[in-house]
């Protein structure tokens, strides 16, 4: 009778053994990848959906789909949508960030305030950088080796961020005369300078979503945090840079937000920071982890933008703008919902009350193995 052999896996004669984790921390699994079906999944219907507004609100008002209202719909949402490149980020990482509007609040205050003092426009953007810089550190190392949940950590911020807004800018806007009037007001390659930004922006960490290792290390984290740190990846140090990386967008955002207005407000961004996740959510972004794409948040975007704009084309009373894109949002997360309980029956996984039941199987025989 043979004796079965093992294998060495320092010894260079043993035939290839599989790899330790650590050696293979940059060859994540493929369900963590960007699944092209699972995007077209959530893109094609914000596409549709952005096309067929669009259409609509042209027929009632031909002015809607001029190129001067769509880049003036583009403009309106920049700040939006540079917020929710971070968002994206940090939703998929498993992380949230709840005082980004608060943030763009006081980035714009503190930089009208620095204008007004005679800075340059080179010094102000690099004071306010590192506003958002050691803020999203900050919030990274609290969240990485403390363990504070970011939700109520961020949540506090928020009220931090807005009341010290409010008491910079004494309770009202701070004027702008010069600063920074060309990322407002300017036009870039015959495109106006905030959708320029925004385009920017969006395509430069889409890059890093989803075609760098950095991307990858966040889908796996966003979807296990404990195999994420068995496969040797230094956890604790990308929560950090997801946490700087989007603050400094955001505090990017609140630049550019002090640029369209010409002023500091320190009402600017208040509710920024709903919206934010509303479109990452209406983009496939999940509050869990471990999923969404670039492309589909900057739908989501684009779709509350198109809503906003075509409500105001069609003289709808404020009043009911705000129900609609609350209900777009409620409607966007259930069908989500549908979608992956299907998909999840479709693998043969347990949901509803066969999960429940499952877990009640299996808990009395792992009661019987402790006892024993």
């Amino acid at each position: 009778m043979s004796t079965p052999t093992t294998t060495d896996a320092t010894n260079p004669a043993a035939p290839d053994v599989e790899a330790p984790p650590a050696a293979r921390s940059d060859r994540l699994p493929y369900r963590l990848q960007f699944s092209t079906t699972a995007a077209l999944r959530t893109v094609l219907p914000l596409a549709i959906a952005v096309l067929a507004v669009s259409v609509y609100t042209d027929s009632q008002n031909p002015a809607f789909l001029t190129s001067g209202n769509v880049q003036n719909i583009l403009s309106q949402v920049a700040v939006l949508g540079i917020l929710v490149a971070g968002q994206t980020l940090l939703l998929i990482g498993g992380q949230i960030d709840l005082s980004v509007g608060s943030l763009v609040s006081l980035v714009a205050v503190v930089s009208a305030k620095l204008f007004a003092a005679g800075w340059s426009d080179t010094a102000v953007i690099a004071a306010a950088l590192g506003i958002g810089v050691a803020v999203g550190l900050v919030w990274g190392l609290v969240v990485a080796f403390l363990d504070v949940p970011p939700f109520i950590l961020t949540l506090g911020g928020l009220s931090v961020f807005a009341s010290l807004a409010l008491v910079l800018a004494d309770n009202k806007p701070v004027p702008v005369a010069d600063g920074l009037d060309s990322w407002g007001f300017g036009e870039w390659f015959g495109v106006r300078a905030p959708v320029v930004l925004l385009l920017g922006t969006l395509l430069v960490v889409g890059v890093l979503l989803h075609l760098t290792r950095f991307g990858r290390t966040t889908y796996a984290l966003g979807s296990s945090r404990a195999t994420t740190y068995l496969a040797g990846v230094p956890v604790r140090r990308h929560i950090v840079a997801l946490f700087t990386l989007n603050s400094t967008l955001a505090a990017f955002g609140g630049l550019v937000m002090m640029a369209r207005l010409a002023s500091g407000d320190p009402r600017a961004g208040a509710g920024l920071e709903l919206a934010v996740i509303a479109a990452a959510v209406l983009g496939g972004a999940a509050l869990s982890g471990g999923r969404g794409t670039m492309v589909g948040s900057a739908l989501g975007v684009l779709v509350l933008g198109t809503v906003t704009a075509a409500l105001t084309f069609l003289q709808v009373p404020g009043a009911y703008q705000s129900l609609v894109s609350g209900g777009i949002l409620i409607l966007a997360v259930v069908v989500t919902a549908v979608a992956d309980t299907r998909a999840a029956r479709g693998r043969g996984v347990p949901t509803g009350p066969a999960a429940r039941a499952a877990v009640r199987r299996l808990l009395p025989s792992a009661t019987r193995r402790s006892a024993g």
